[in-house]
């Protein structure tokens, strides 16, 4: 059994404002903090609760109301010198004896309201931000579109080779920041939750093969190989916002084009879910490229991340167009995997919710799709990117017989940066080879980047001389 001593030295350890009153709300026991808090000492025995609570306890008539202490949970206590401070209590009346527990939140308060202010603050600073970067983006427009409109203008009226190259050059440039202009607005939108989707009917098979076809030219380029599957039970005509859904898809496969150098894209499109008008579809871009590691994976649809500092530099970007990606995905009601281990490929698969169109209603059962691009139907499997890097395979010879041809063809027409690009390849190509093939095929990347015709033109034969004593067939 506790002595009524060892009860006191326990209250007056506690952290709480402890108060004994009687059933007329006078205090018969304070705690030490009660003491302290309050101002009046041990003069605190006697004092009545109307003092400590004066707005909640008055009463015209004079009467005490006691049960109002007992139902509240929060109030204003009142010191001596009568000010006072914000506290959270609890009432536990047992037989004419009643105890008070009481928290000073004041500190808890102030940083309740110091956080709401610093969330007001920061919205408005994301506000103006937001559209500051709306206004300058828009600005920003307008040089770029103009230098695009001149250039334009000078190619179509004929210049020279070089000055042609270097009005190609600028182009490119011009559509590369117009891209970039276009993700700020968008990234904008979407942190600012003004991003709508819109429901619009569109032909669903027209949206896939318009977005191969902007992608060919880099293709073809680089001497890559696409194949594309679609579904047929997939609806011709779907409803969904076709802008942002080739957005998405041209994201992964301008991508998967940035990042390959040798081998092949796979564009696999198939029907997982459809229940009355709503449809579920999913989508595979497979890659023969660079691949990620396990570890950078996480830093790959973050805003403004790259995986590594040297992807900015060589291939370029703002780390924006995947984080992107990903809120358009979410927005449509789906979500975004990635399977991919550094140098062996990569292949992004996404979902998305859309709704089948009444014209698509009407004629199901149809077999007559849009005619989509569908180039070599008969590549291999997109297991692994190593087999084309593996000297004297069946795939790295053809990949070899590819660049060579392509690269011979770029030197005749004097396309240097094409050149540059396959002789590259080439070189990745070859370097499990021996020192004499390695060796080779650096000096003629050295020669093609030089522009130099001849030189150039006499080491292709050399290279190619001892690929044919190597591999043959060349």
């Amino acid at each position: 059994m506790l002595r009524e001593e060892d009860v006191h030295s326990y209250a007056d350890a506690s952290l709480e404002i402890i108060l004994k009153y009687d059933d007329n709300g006078n205090i018969l026991y304070a705690n030490s903090l009660a003491k302290e808090e309050l101002g009046y000492g041990e003069q605190l025995g006697g004092v009545s609760l109307e003092k400590l609570f004066p707005a909640e306890l008055h009463r015209k008539d004079g009467s005490f109301p006691l049960d109002t202490v007992r139902e509240m949970a929060e109030g204003m206590m009142y010191r001596k010198n009568g000010t006072c401070f914000p506290v959270r209590m609890a009432v536990k009346p047992a037989d004419g004896i009643n105890l008070l527990f009481a928290v000073n939140v004041a500190r808890q308060v102030e940083t309740e309201r110091k956080l709401v202010r610093m969330k007001e603050e920061m919205e408005e600073t994301l506000k103006v931000r937001n559209e500051f970067v709306a206004n300058v983006t828009h600005e920003l427009r307008t040089p770029v579109n103009g230098i695009r409109g001149h250039v334009t203008n000078l190619l179509e009226n004929g210049v020279s080779g070089e000055v042609k190259s270097t009005l190609d050059i600028i182009i490119r440039c011009c559509d590369n920041m117009s891209a970039i202009i276009n993700n700020i607005l968008d990234f904008s939108k979407l942190e600012a939750g003004k991003f709508v989707i819109e429901q619009k009917e569109f032909n669903f098979y027209k949206m896939v093969n318009h977005t191969v076809e902007t992608n060919i030219p880099a293709i073809n380029a680089k001497g890559l190989r696409i194949m594309v599957n679609i579904e047929k039970t997939i609806p011709e005509y779907l409803i969904g916002d076709e802008l942002r859904l080739t957005q998405i898809l041209n994201n992964f496969l301008s991508n998967a084009v940035k990042f390959t150098s040798v081998g092949y894209i796979n564009i696999e499109v198939t029907k997982t879910l459809q229940f009355d008008d709503e449809i579920e579809l999913f989508f595979v871009v497979s890659d023969t490229g660079i691949g990620i590691s396990p570890e950078e994976k996480d830093k790959l649809f973050k805003s403004f991340s790259q995986v590594d500092a040297s992807i900015t530099r060589k291939y370029g970007g703002t780390g924006l167009g995947l984080a992107i990606t990903k809120q358009l995905i979410e927005l449509m009601h789906g979500n975004v995997h990635l399977d991919s281990e550094k140098g062996k490929g990569s292949s992004f698969s996404f979902s998305v919710r859309l709704h089948v169109a009444k014209k698509a209603k009407e004629e199901q059962g149809s077999s007559e799709h849009f005619e989509f691009i569908n180039q070599n139907q008969e590549l291999p499997g997109f297991d692994s990117a190593e087999k084309f890097f593996q000297f004297g395979t069946p795939e790295n010879v053809q990949e070899i017989k590819s660049k060579m041809e392509k690269l011979i063809l770029c030197m005749e027409v004097e396309a240097w940066d094409k050149a540059e690009n396959f002789a590259h390849n080439i070189k990745e190509l070859v370097e499990q080879a021996s020192k004499d093939l390695k060796r080779s095929a650096f000096r003629l990347e050295m020669n093609v980047r030089k522009g130099d015709y001849d030189k150039s033109v006499e080491q292709y034969n050399s290279l190619k001389a001892l690929l044919e004593e190597t591999i043959g067939g060349m």
